[in-house]
């Protein structure tokens, strides 16, 4: 018997839904068990961010709320880091995404003409200031590269907080030596702490004084004989956050590592345990054309190894050399890449050679690299970023101004946050 035809359309109906229903179930169970796709490579200028782990560890730790310890951050260079404004930037980047513990570490008093530290102010009078060139028997250098020693009949120097919430800790680092005298400590107008400096044998000491109170300003007065010396002071708070100290020298290379008094340096990393070591040295040695690469490559890796080396909880960041130029004395000089012989803005001959030697070195070592050069825009971008309006370099073709460091610690700030996005999401054992 022949079906009516009625029934033939509707059978043939139900018959293409359940193909579409049974289609529609195997995509959704396909897509179900098929893994997410990969996230599309984010364009970065940091290499081997692997390296940085038990940094991102440590930041976790403070996000996730699950310490109260400090995480430190120690950024050691030449002029770009003696000038605050990349580092201060970072520091402030840093600080209010993961908690701020304040200022941390300074070379006591005023180290240099211009000094201008982010989140203080210092005053001084009557001190010398000494850095390892100098050859000055009797002295000691820390990570700052500088000590600070009192003239009689009277000296002082004073720090003050600019941050709003202010400290509760203040600490001293001084030399003690035989028949050494004292200074006192004051804060925020109290009654002044007696120090002595006296020991049986010179030492690297500090000291230390809490507070149960946020303050404002502390003052050092010295008005004894002989005089003290003095390495640094710090003024922060206990707790959970960041601190982020700029350590820098100005005109200094990579040697200014080895110059410093080991017993110093090994005594402020132990104390201060950094969650992370921050190089950025190169300009003054790709400016030198008599630099010998080959010896350079040895001198850079020994100096941060022996760094590394005293302190091994830290991974090491090394910031590559940034984009430099010059011109010929005395000429009218022209636009780099211009065709005008020696009056043409162009870089020294060896300042690509020490950014080469940089990443190398730091790939072969296993440390973090960060491409400066490649953040500014290559070849020619210090002098487009003169050209700029308002400019972001300085006349030099060699410093950059509050804006350019400012900019570029930005760009270095979200590098590192997706590199630490990317190791959160490849979770906590990478």
């Amino acid at each position: 018997m022949a079906a009516e035809p009625g029934r033939v359309v509707q059978r043939a109906a139900w018959l293409t839904l359940s193909v579409a229903i049974g289609g529609l179930i195997l995509l959704l169970q396909a897509c179900l068990e098929r893994p997410p796709p990969a996230r599309p490579p984010v364009e970065t200028r940091l290499s081997s961010p692997v390296a940085l782990a038990p940094f991102f560890a440590a930041l976790a730790a403070l996000e996730e709320r699950q310490t109260q310890d400090t995480v430190r951050l120690l950024q050691l260079g030449d002029s770009h880091t003696a000038n605050d404004s990349l580092s201060g930037r970072l520091r402030d980047r840093f600080q209010a995404r993961f908690g701020d513990a304040g200022r941390g570490w300074l070379p006591a008093g005023i180290p240099f003409k211009y000094y201008r530290p982010h989140q203080a102010s210092v005053s001084e009078t009557g001190w010398r200031h000494f850095k390892p060139s100098d050859h000055q028997p009797g002295l000691a250098f820390g990570l700052d590269a500088s000590d600070a020693q009192s003239e009689p009949p009277e000296a002082s120097m004073a720090i003050e907080s600019t941050d709003p919430v202010g400290f509760n800790r203040v600490a001293v680092e001084y030399l003690t030596q035989p028949q050494g005298s004292a200074f006192t400590v004051q804060v925020d107008g109290g009654a002044p702490i007696r120090v002595s400096t006296a020991a049986a044998q010179p030492a690297i000491a500090r000291f230390e004084l809490p507070l149960g109170h946020p303050a404002r300003r502390v003052e050092l007065r010295v008005a004894e004989r002989p005089p003290i010396d003095l390495l640094g002071w710090a003024v922060e708070r206990h707790g959970p956050g960041i601190i982020y100290e700029n350590h820098g020298t100005i005109g200094a290379t990579v040697d200014i590592l080895g110059r410093m008094t080991p017993e110093a340096v090994s005594y402020e990393l132990a104390e201060r345990r950094p969650a992370l070591i921050i190089v950025a040295f190169g300009t003054n040695e790709g400016f030198d054309d008599t630099l010998d690469l080959d010896r350079y490559t040895q001198r850079f890796r020994s100096a941060i190894a022996e760094l590394q080396r005293r302190a091994p909880q830290a991974p090491v960041l090394v910031i590559g050399t940034p984009d430099g130029n010059r011109v010929a004395r005395g000429c009218a000089p022209t636009r780099c890449g211009s065709d005008a012989g020696e009056c043409t803005w162009a870089e020294p001959p060896k300042l690509g050679g020490v950014r080469d030697v940089q990443r190398r070195v730091a790939r072969d070592a296993g440390w973090a690299y960060w491409d400066w050069f490649a953040a500014m825009g290559g070849t020619c971008s210090i002098d487009r970023m003169a050209g700029a309006d308002p400019a972001l370099v300085t006349p030099d073709h060699v410093h950059l101004t509050k804006a350019g460091y400012e900019g570029i610690a930005d760009t270095l700030f979200g590098d590192l946050m997706n590199a630490y996005s990317d190791w959160k999401a490849r979770g906590p054992t990478s």
